[in-house]
């Protein structure tokens, strides 16, 4: 059980070092903006509302350590344009590796997929959760806009030397992810004889 999650993990272990030095900025930083705001506030501070901010913040820190982190051993990416603007069928559903060469093509594009759909289904559970009155499609355009930012954020940084793709699938992936999050929270939130509570105004 252990060695399986072990070697689940093994391909994403480069982003944890990105991720705590992320982490260790942007904490103290929110941390001390919300205690600053706990003392000029009129309103209490609710601690489960904090942690659910805090957990939100640790989030966003990893999405940007994943999805932002230099890569420059992506040969194949580096002799491309450095975008993608059509849909791929077999992209999505990794049913060909026209695209990469080796025995292992299949296993990238399976945990590729597999890493997009996965990062943004926390953003789709924790949306409703921080902005109450967010409807369920603008979270899925809350979803889209941030991939989409990612991924000019990738495109750009290729001047930079990071051999990083922009790519319409991963967009699409991305707002599949989220789309599970919002219906895995709108589910534990449903009871009988009321509206999902994530599509309230």
């Amino acid at each position: 059980m252990l060695r399986q999650l072990y070697y689940l993990i093994l391909p994403y272990r480069s982003i944890a070092y990105p991720f705590l030095l992320l982490s260790a900025i942007t904490v103290p930083c929110w941390l001390i903006v919300r205690l600053y705001h706990s003392r000029t506030s009129a309103h209490p501070a609710s601690f489960g509302r904090e942690l659910l901010l805090l957990i939100f913040v640790v989030y966003l820190s990893g999405l940007a350590a994943a999805t932002l982190e230099p890569n420059h051993s992506r040969a194949s990416v580096a002799a491309t344009d450095g975008i993608e603007l059509r849909p791929n069928l077999a992209s999505l559903t990794c049913s060909s590796a026209t695209g990469w060469r080796g025995s292992t093509a299949r296993g990238f594009c399976m945990r590729n997929a597999r890493g997009n759909v996965a990062l943004f289904i926390p953003l789709g559970f924790l949306l409703p959760l921080v902005f109450r009155r967010l409807r369920f499609w603008s979270a899925l355009l809350v979803a889209a806009a941030l991939s989409i930012s990612i991924e000019l954020l990738q495109y750009l940084s290729r001047g930079w030397g990071v051999n990083r793709l922009a790519d319409v699938n991963d967009v699409i992936l991305n707002v599949a992810g989220a789309c599970l999050g919002l219906l895995l929270v709108s589910m534990l939130r449903w009871r009988p004889g009321s509206r999902p509570a994530v599509a309230r105004a």
